[in-house]
């Protein structure tokens, strides 16, 4: 058998790390697993504005860093470049299959997130990496001084199109509807940048370019009139993937791929608890998966005094 902890948490997020802290403080030994480095979805900004006790927002990193120091100050054990590759339950115990090792629980909290959600048109694989992006933060600095654009109406799409427009020449928000459905205070932004343009009722059909991205093939959704867009570069923000294939069949599913939980975050399975992004629910922020790591562990707590 792997390396015993009565609770293991998987992703380093919010949701993990909050998860963790509460675990710890209750007495009960965890380790939580990350696939890559702690931080999770919010280290995509660059700036965090709507997370309380912060009256000027503060740098998405820099809040990472805090609750990951503050987990390591209880001593919770975080085990980053550990992939989990499966989780099994039999005979009460869980058994989470990692590139690291084997790792046995009582319980198992998933707070594993939810990535990009891919669209699937042509020259969208091929040129990944080479004008493709999903992450503005991580890859805006590549486009200094050339024209982009952002496919998406949500607040990731606005958030995202801001920190361009901070490097590049100029954003084009191409977006299938009439209005879009950003909070208002990120539309009267956007609006107000003389950077951004919206361009309405579009929809990509395709992405050209030789060796690099140079130009998207644009439809009319009202017309079905094709324009061609000249940019270097297209990021995509049209939904979100819960990363949850490891899980099997030991949890439900909605169509979009979520688990669903009762109330108190237990999936289906006992002793198995899901938080933040990767569960089924209508607000995906720092501040609702801090809200469910708290939940999750106090009742992973409860389940593993029960069952100690």
């Amino acid at each position: 058998m792997g390396e015993f902890h009565e609770a293991v948490i998987i992703g380093g997020g919010p949701a993990g790390l909050t998860a963790g802290i509460y675990l710890m403080r209750a007495g009960i030994d965890a380790v939580l697993l990350e696939r890559g480095m702690v931080g999770g979805a919010p280290l995509q900004y660059e700036h965090i504005e709507n997370y309380p006790g912060f009256p000027e927002g503060i740098s998405s990193r820099e809040l990472m860093e805090r609750m990951t120091a503050q987990a390591r100050h209880f001593s919770l054990s975080i085990k980053e470049f550990a992939g989990v590759e499966e989780v099994f339950f039999r005979n009460g115990r869980f058994l989470t299959r990692t590139t690291d090792g084997e790792f046995e629980s009582m319980g198992v909290i998933v707070a594993t997130g939810a990535g990009p959600m891919k669209m699937g048109i042509p020259g969208e694989a091929e040129l990944t990496g080479r004008g493709i992006s999903y992450c503005a933060t991580c890859d805006g600095m590549f486009f200094r001084g050339l024209d982009v654009a952002v496919i998406g109406g949500g607040d990731s799409a606005i958030q995202e199109g801001m920190t361009l427009a901070n490097l590049v020449r100029r954003v084009y928000i191409v977006h299938r509807r009439d209005q879009l459905r950003a909070q208002k205070i990120l539309q009267e932004r956007a609006f107000a940048n003389p950077k951004m343009e919206v361009l309405w009722n579009k929809k990509p059909l395709r992405i050209e370019g030789k060796d690099q991205v140079e130009s998207l093939v644009l439809e009319d959704t009202k017309t079905g009139e094709q324009s061609t867009l000249a940019v270097s570069g297209v990021f995509f923000y049209v939904g979100l993937v819960p990363e949850t294939a490891f899980l099997g069949d030991l949890v439900d599913r909605d169509e979009g791929g979520f688990v669903k939980t009762h109330d108190n975050l237990c999936a289906k399975t006992e002793g198995l608890y899901i938080a933040g992004d990767v569960r089924r629910k209508t607000l995906r922020q720092v501040t609702t998966a801090v809200g469910d790591g708290a939940l999750a562990a106090v009742n992973l707590e409860h389940y593993i005094l029960e069952n100690r």
